[in-house]
C-alpha cells in the first residue's frame, strides 16, 4: 500500500490499514465527503462503536464497513449488491484505502454484526443522539406501520399493503419520525399485531428516547384507534393526536368558525373548525368501563361529488390552537413522504438478507374457519330473509283473495306455507351455533406449519445505516434554504448530484482540502459553493483522524 500522503494518527477505517491519499490525484467520488459533517451529527460511528466495540481483526474495520454502506447509499446504490456497480478503487479512495470492500466482504461483515444481536440497541443509540441533537424536532412524534412486501417463494404471513390495495406476503415494521418527517427509530412489528398494539409496546422505548419528564405528542392515524390505548398514552406521560374513527354525530353549522394559521414553514392555512370535547368509554381490557375525555377539533371539508362532510381530530392537548391541531395532524404525511423517498433512493423494502427462521408454531393467529363459518351464517341469513318474505307474500295473497272467491284458511295450509320459513330459521340457528363453536384464534402450527419469519437483524442494521445516510442528505438539502432559489423543488436532486461529483482531495498539515468540480449548471455550482463555505465553518474532522475538512469548488472554466 502507498504511504505517501499518509494521514497523521492513522485512523479507524481499518484495523490492518493506514488510510492514505495521493496528493494531486483526481477522485471520482470526492463529493461523498460532503456528507461527513452531517453524518457525524447523526452519531452513527460513535453509536456503532458503543454498541459493537469492534469487528474481528481484518483489513476492513467497523468504521470502514459502515462508511462504505453509507457512501453506497448516498451514491444511489444502497444495497450490498450495489458495490458491483461502483468501482471499488473509486470508492476506496474516499475511504483513504486502496479499494473498498466488495459484496462478499460487505455481507460477511454484516453477518458478523448481526450475530451480535444488538441491532435494536444500535437504532436506540441513534435515536437518543437524534433527540439530543434536535430536541425541538421531537415535540411531535409521528408513528405509523409500514408493510415491507416480500416477493420470494417462502411462506410468509400476509399483510394488507395500502399502496397495493390488497394483502400480500410482507413483514410489518413500526416507524417513528420527528415532526419534520426525519426517521428517529423503528422496530420490527409483531405479526398480526395492530398499530394500537404496537403503539402500546413502543411507549417505554419512546420514553427512553425523549427522556424522563418530557411530555411530547404522539401522532398516528386511525389504525391506532383505541380508547384504552388513549388512556395508556396519557397515563405514560405523553399527549396524543389522531383522527376519530367510526361514526360520530355531525355538529351544527353555527358551531364552525373560519380560522387562519401559519404552519412551521410559514405557509398560511384556512380551516372551517369547531372546537368541542368528547368522552369515550373503554369497552375492553383492564380499563373496561372507564372513560377518557379528549378535545375534539372538527373540520368541515367538501365531500366527494357534492356536499360537506365533517372530520374529527382528537387530542389531549388543550392549549394548542385549533388550527395548529389540524395542520399538525395533516403534517403526519411527512412520514409517508419519507417512506416514498426511501423506497426509491434508500432501498427501504429491499431484502438485505435471504435468511429466515421458523415462525412460532404456538403463536395465536386468526382462524380461517371463522371466516368460512361467518360466510355460512350470512348465507343462512339471506335464505331465512327470503323465506320470511315469501311466507309474508303467500299469507297476504291467501288472506286477500279476489272478489267473489271465498277461501277457507286452515292450520294445515298455514303450516304448509310456513314450513320453508321454519326450515330456513332452523338452518340459520344451526349456522350461528356452528360459527359460535369455531374458535376465533388458533395455533399457527395447525394451519401453516411451514410459515417463516424473514431475518430481521441484518435488516435493522441496514435500516440504521440508511436512516443515518438519509438524515445526512436531508441536512445538506435543508442547508440550501436561502442559498438556492429552487431549493423547495430541487434541493435533494442537487445534493444527489453533488454527492456523486468528482474533485481533488488534498491532505495537508492538520487539514483535508476537498476541491470539487463544478456542477451541471452555474446556479447549482453557486449553491454548492455556498454549501461548502457552510460545511467548512463546521470544522468537522475526518473520522478517526485529526484532519479538519475544508471544502471549496473549483472555478468554472471560462
Amino acid at each position: 500500500m502507498r504511504v505517501s500522503g499518509c494521514w497523521p494518527g492513522g485512523g479507524l477505517l481499518g484495523e490492518g490499514a493506514v488510510p492514505v491519499f495521493t496528493p494531486g490525484a483526481r477522485y471520482p467520488l470526492a463529493g461523498l465527503l460532503l456528507a461527513l459533517p452531517a453524518l457525524e451529527a447523526t452519531g452513527l460511528l460513535e453509536a456503532a462503536r458503543q454498541v459493537y466495540g469492534r469487528l474481528r481483526d481484518g483489513y476492513y474495520g467497523l468504521a470502514a464497513t459502515l462508511l462504505t454502506l453509507v457512501f453506497l447509499a448516498l451514491a444511489g446504490e444502497p444495497r450490498a449488491e450495489g458495490a458491483t456497480r461502483v468501482p471499488p478503487a473509486a470508492l476506496g479512495r474516499v475511504l483513504g484505502l486502496d479499494r473498498a470492500p466488495e459484496v462478499k466482504t460487505i455481507r460477511r461483515k454484516l453477518g458478523e454484526l448481526a450475530a451480535a444481536g444488538q441491532a435494536a440497541d444500535l437504532i436506540m443509540a441513534l435515536a437518543r443522539r437524534h433527540a439530543a441533537a434536535c430536541p425541538q424536532a421531537l415535540g411531535f412524534l409521528h408513528v405509523d406501520g409500514h408493510a415491507r412486501a416480500y416477493y420470494g417463494t417462502r411462506d410468509v404471513q400476509k399483510m394488507h399493503i395500502a399502496r397495493l390495495k390488497f394483502p400480500a406476503p410482507a413483514t410489518g415494521e413500526t416507524w417513528v419520525t420527528s415532526q419534520d418527517g426525519d426517521p428517529v427509530f423503528m422496530v420490527v412489528a409483531e405479526p398480526s399485531d395492530s398499530l394500537a398494539g404496537e403503539l402500546r409496546r413502543l411507549l417505554p422505548q419512546l420514553r427512553q428516547v425523549v427522556g424522563e419528564g418530557r411530555r411530547v405528542t404522539v401522532c398516528f392515524d386511525r389504525g391506532g384507534w383505541s380508547p384504552a390505548l388513549f388512556a395508556d398514552i396519557t397515563g405514560a406521560g405523553f399527549d396524543l393526536l389522531t383522527w376519530r374513527k367510526g361514526p360520530a354525530p355531525d355538529l351544527p353549522a353555527d358551531a364552525f368558525t373560519t380560522i387562519t394559521c401559519a404552519d412551521d414553514r410559514g405557509r398560511e392555512h384556512a380551516y372551517d373548525l369547531a372546537d368541542t370535547a368528547v368522552t369515550l368509554t373503554i369497552s375492553n381490557g383492564p380499563r373496561k368501563g372507564q372513560t377518557v375525555s379528549l378535545r375534539q377539533v372538527t373540520r368541515r371539508v367538501p365531500a366527494r361529488g357534492s356536499g360537506i362532510r365533517q372530520i374529527h381530530a382528537l387530542t389531549s392537548r388543550t392549549e394548542l390552537a385549533a388550527g395548529e391541531v389540524c395542520w399538525r395532524l395533516t403534517s403526519r404525511w411527512r412520514e409517508e413522504n419519507y417512506f416514498r423517498y426511501a423506497r426509491t433512493h434508500f432501498a427501504l423494502d429491499a431484502l438485505d438478507s435471504h435468511a429466515a427462521t421458523p415462525d412460532d408454531p404456538d403463536r395465536k393467529v386468526p382462524n380461517p374457519a371463522k371466516k368460512t363459518a361467518a360466510a355460512q351464517v350470512r348465507r343462512a341469513e339471506i335464505l331465512a330473509a327470503a323465506a320470511e318474505a315469501q311466507l309474508d307474500a303467500s299469507l297476504a295473497e291467501l288472506r286477500n283473495p279476489a272478489p267473489g272467491q271465498p277461501v277457507t284458511i286452515t292450520n294445515q295450509m298455514i303450516n304448509a306455507l310456513g314450513a320453508p320459513a321454519e326450515a330456513a330459521r332452523a338452518g340459520l340457528q344451526a349456522a350461528q351455533d356452528a360459527a359460535a363453536a369455531v374458535p376465533a384464534r388458533i395455533r399457527l402450527g395447525e394451519i401453516a406449519p411451514d410459515m417463516v419469519r424473514l431475518e430481521a437483524e441484518v435488516k435493522q442494521i441496514t435500516h440504521a445505516i440508511r436512516m443515518a445516510a438519509y438524515n445526512a442528505e436531508t441536512a445538506l438539502a435543508r442547508a440550501l434554504d436561502g442559498r438556492y432559489a429552487r431549493a423547495g423543488d430541487e434541493a435533494y436532486a442537487l445534493i444527489r448530484e453533488a454527492l456523486t461529483g468528482s474533485g481533488d482531495i488534498i491532505p495537508g498539515h492538520g487539514e483535508l482540502l476537498i476541491r470539487l468540480d463544478p456542477l451541471t449548471a452555474p446556479r447549482r455550482t453557486q449553491a454548492l459553493a455556498a454549501l461548502c463555505d457552510q460545511l467548512t465553518q463546521a470544522h468537522a474532522r475526518y473520522p478517526g483522524t485529526g484532519l479538519v475538512m475544508r471544502y471549496e469548488v473549483k472555478p468554472t472554466p471560462a
